[in-house]
């Protein structure tokens, strides 16, 4: 392959040589040098240079060529979608269409009928268009949050399938894996959703591998479940599309630490800054043992920690017993599948470690003030009360 030398032109005294090097990957990078602007091509007589279809990519350590040509991404919004999840996925490529010289990320919001879409938090996001599977020819991002269960039709799981066939690849972050689930195009494929819904998803669809990894990618689909493996999820695309520079940059404007995520498991993340690791393997270990749940002793052993030690670590860091924290997760869980599902409480109690629903029903009551019914949404209520039993 014939060189060329390269020379950025700017204003004001002087001109900057280049010199492009070709790597084996398709990636070409140029050193760094102040005042870049459209480039001229010497050393090889009247040849001209084209910009290139291809993504030029301002680094912190160079400029870099991308692999991959402009890229289209349509984020399909659903009612209830968490603004951190949909920020997450989409400021990074943000970031990466503000660094590009030529061709870069390009992307609208679409809602499934064109009207305004409602996050979880009430914030009110106008869509670009309506949904329309049969545009959805580049990278599908289906965002979804509370409530996707009362959201999925027949003709959103039909449109759905046509996307799928069209869309070059197709993300499901926060809880839309379980739309592409019930649609049934996960089938055979691995795929994971937010923390909080792994047992039910995975009890649902029988036919999915369903995973407790951060993010997964099996063939064209990729699945993740919160805001900040979204933001993982998107930094591994954007090095995959644009290549390893433009996903370093991105990950050091949002100050992202990959070692510092690698040490938490899902549903702990809320004390990444602060707790102590074995606080951490405590709280991992009770976010996976709801259902059944150990005594203090038994799981000061899980952590290798004396009872005592346990109990001091709780209180210095989270201000409250080891067994308050373990029954206060356990009702938040059940809050959470009250809300989401049509589950009875009955099965909610025994999901949540309680023994029946009047023994939840009570714990319940006296730390939220309120009876579970109370958060069901309206003519979801399904019965409240048990059989009697004891605490």
């Amino acid at each position: 392959m014939r060189g060329f030398v390269l020379r950025p032109t700017r204003s004001g005294d002087g001109t900057g040589d280049e010199n492009f090097a070709v790597h084996s990957k398709g990636h070409i990078f140029v050193l760094r040098s102040a005042g870049i602007a459209p480039w001229k091509a010497t050393g090889c007589g009247n040849a001209t240079f084209k910009p290139p279809k291809r993504a030029i990519h301002f680094s912190s350590g160079g400029i870099l060529l991308s692999p991959s040509p402009h890229e289209h991404f349509e984020f399909l919004l659903l009612d209830g979608f968490s603004n951190m999840v949909l920020a997450s996925a989409l400021e990074p490529l943000r970031d990466v269409k503000m660094r590009a010289l030529y061709a870069s990320p390009g992307w609208e919001i679409t809602s499934l009928n064109g009207k305004p879409v409602e996050s979880s938090s009430a914030i009110q996001v106008s869509p670009n268009r309506a949904f329309d599977p049969a545009k959805s020819t580049g990278t599908l991002v289906i965002v979804a949050g509370y409530r996707v269960r009362q959201q999925i039709t027949k003709e959103l799981l039909v449109a759905i399938r046509q996307a799928v066939r069209t869309a070059r690849r197709v993300l499901a972050l926060d809880t839309a894996a379980w739309v592409l689930a019930e649609a049934g195009v996960l089938d055979g494929h691995q795929a994971t959703i937010h923390w909080q819904e792994l047992d039910a998803f995975r009890e649902s669809f029988p036919k999915v591998t369903v995973s407790s990894a951060r993010f997964v990618q099996s063939g064209p689909f990729l699945t993740c479940g919160g805001a900040s493996t979204a933001l993982e999820l998107t930094l591994d695309l954007i090095q995959t599309l644009f290549g390893p520079a433009a996903a370093f940059d991105a990950s050091n404007m949002f100050i992202y630490d990959p070692a510092r995520q690698s040490e938490l498991k899902r549903g702990s993340q809320q004390l990444q800054d602060r707790g102590s690791p074995k606080l951490l393997d405590a709280l991992n270990v009770i976010a996976e043992n709801v259902e059944t749940p150990l005594t203090t002793f038994e799981l000061a052993e899980r952590v290798s920690l004396s009872e005592r030690s346990l109990s001091r670590a709780f209180a210095d860091e989270l201000g409250m017993t080891t067994g308050k924290y373990y029954k206060l997760y356990r009702l938040q869980h059940a809050r959470y599948l009250a809300q989401e599902t049509r589950l009875s409480v009955e099965q909610i109690a025994l999901r949540c470690g309680f023994s029946c629903a009047s023994a939840l029903g009570r714990s319940f009551t006296r730390e939220f003030g309120r009876p579970i019914s109370a958060f069901r949404p309206p003519n979801r209520n399904g019965p409240s009360d048990g059989t009697a039993c004891s605490v």
